[in-house]
């Protein structure tokens, strides 16, 4: 796979009564995010998001995992050595694996990720590129997990330090000590965190590596 393009397709499971604006809130949000090339919402329950890098569709993922209330399929698809990430066709074919990866999925909170051999008829790829989309599904459970267990102020603090802010910056941003923001960030789960975000990013540029199956 050529550097630099995964997809992320998001099914609502909400029981919101205003599904539609709040996927179109969504889905206009995350197109404005970092690395962001193109958001595709296919209806009142579903969108696909395309990143042109690992981080950027792992930042979309937490995103979607903070939400609370999508089901979603990460896809990517091998190169052949003929396409870029501005190729038409490869677009197409990636927002296709992401929704194929998520295919059936009821239930809110449910991670999926699928890799592709390239060209036509949506093969899964075999051996190391289906383990690693296990790898990948896997990860970002176990960082969904951590995430589900985080009280409000758990997800303040982390959500601080995330946005690049040092402990005692959002000790005092929150009015509290170094030493209980400190105590805020382990019970939050901010280790297991980052090293699952870690872990999911790096499974996800392994796909770049791969040769086509």
């Amino acid at each position: 796979m050529m550097a630099g393009m995964y997809s992320v397709h998001a099914t609502y499971r909400g029981t919101s009564l205003r599904r539609a604006d709040y996927v179109r809130q969504v889905a206009d949000a995350l197109g404005n995010a970092h690395n962001v090339v193109e958001v595709r919402v296919h209806g009142p329950e579903e969108f696909t998001v395309l990143a042109d890098d690992a981080d950027s569709a792992a930042g979309v993922v937490m995103n979607l995992i903070q939400a609370g209330d999508f089901a979603i399929g990460i896809g990517a698809v091998l190169g052949d050595g003929g396409d870029s990430p501005d190729d038409a066709a490869l677009r197409d074919h990636l927002v296709a694996a992401a929704a194929r990866a998520v295919r059936g999925a009821r239930r809110p909170g449910v991670i999926q990720a699928r890799v592709e051999a390239p060209g036509p008829g949506g093969v899964q790829a075999s051996g190391l590129g289906a383990d690693i989309a296990g790898d990948i599904a896997a990860a970002f459970t176990l960082v969904s997990h951590v995430l589900s267990r985080r009280t409000s102020e758990g997800r303040e603090a982390t959500a601080l330090v995330r946005q690049g802010h040092l402990q005692s910056e959002a000790a005092e941003m929150v009015g509290i000590s170094k030493q209980a923001m400190s105590q805020r960030l382990a019970a939050a789960g901010w280790q297991a965190e980052q090293a699952g975000w870690l872990l999911a990013v790096h499974m996800l540029a392994r796909t770049e590596t791969l040769p086509p199956a």
